[in-house]
């Protein structure tokens, strides 16, 4: 599995860590489900039985094995203006089993 962080959300995410307690990961999760498919958030959080870890450059996230086996990586990205603001994050579905 790879994930792939633009520069300015790895920027982001390094001020969000900074600023948060260090012994949490970066947990990838399914927000909910829409005609396209799942979406997909970001929050800290500690390391739980059935997740696996991944490293991203100098991040660590952490993921639901299901969602390890269901996608090839994903990618992530930061937005700031005026319509909208905060991490995006999209699946790569090339190879996807869903």
């Amino acid at each position: 599995m790879k994930i792939n962080l633009t520069e300015k959300a790895q920027e982001e995410l390094k001020k969000v860590l900074k600023s948060k307690d260090n012994g949490k990961f970066v947990r990838i999760y399914i927000a909910g489900f829409g005609w396209g498919g799942p979406s997909f958030g970001l929050a800290l959080d500690e390391l739980k039985e059935g997740d696996s870890k991944v490293e991203a450059g100098e991040f660590t996230f952490i993921l639901e094995e299901h969602l390890v086996e269901a996608f090839k990586g994903f990618i992530i990205d930061y937005t700031n203006n005026w319509l909208r603001r905060g991490f995006f994050v999209t699946a790569d579905r090339e190879g996807s089993n869903c």
